[in-house]
């Protein structure tokens, strides 16, 4: 009975929440879009228990509202959506930056330096998508130099929507974003933390300037 192996379950509601949760944060599934759990399973090819499964938990995390016998609806994302989670940003991240230079961390700070090689000017189409993936790492990573659970547990929380923003403020500055990535990871890596803190402040400065002028010119 050697070639007989347990099998691991097929998770189809993580599967769900997965696909859902990122047409939502991509923007596939727009601020105010019906979600209806029949139509959402026809397209999944999944039965209507792990998509409404699904629907709860983006309920949970924010990113859907019940609407009850009609179902769920995206979540709208406003001027005080992004308003807030910046204000809430600016909060916790340098947070990060401050423990770096009060207890610098050598392997977290080698690992910051190098964040962001083999990424050039410009970033090909093809290549958006992981460097997304990658800006949001950026910033839990510096997130994560902090000591304090419940700061790191918060912006947790907060990703998903960290990543919503994120996708509809990055269109077309990539690059420029890029160029901040890589000056706030370099003064790290010289050990300039108040450099690095002032950048990184600048940073989510201009990214929620950009954000609100996204949603005004989409509204």
């Amino acid at each position: 009975m050697k070639a007989l192996v347990p099998i691991e379950p097929v998770q189809l509601g993580d599967r769900a929440f997965d696909s859902l949760r990122m047409a939502i944060i991509t923007g596939e599934l727009a601020p105010g879009e019906p979600l209806r759990d029949r139509q959402l399973a026809a397209v999944l090819g999944v039965s209507r228990t792990p998509v409404r499964e699904a629907l709860h938990r983006l309920e949970a995390a924010g990113l859907t509202a019940s609407r009850g016998r009609a179902g769920w609806v995206v979540s709208p994302f406003t001027e005080d959506d992004v308003r807030e989670l910046f204000q809430v940003r600016v909060l916790l991240e340098p947070v990060g930056v401050d423990e770096l230079a009060e207890h610098p961390d050598e392997k977290a700070i080698v690992e910051i330096e190098h964040f962001f090689d083999g990424y050039e000017r410009p970033i090909p189409a093809a290549r958006t998508s992981d460097y997304f993936l990658r800006d949001n790492a950026f910033h839990t990573r510096i997130v994560g130099c902090s000591r304090n659970k419940r700061i790191r547990d918060m912006y947790a929380v907060m990703e998903s929507h960290i990543e919503r923003g994120r996708h509809l403020a990055a269109e077309g500055r990539a690059d420029e974003t890029l160029d901040e990535h890589m000056a706030i990871a370099h003064a790290i890596a010289r050990r300039d933390f108040p450099t690095a803190r002032a950048l990184l402040v600048e940073h989510l400065r201009s990214g929620e300037q950009l954000m609100l002028e996204r949603i005004r010119n989409h509204g």
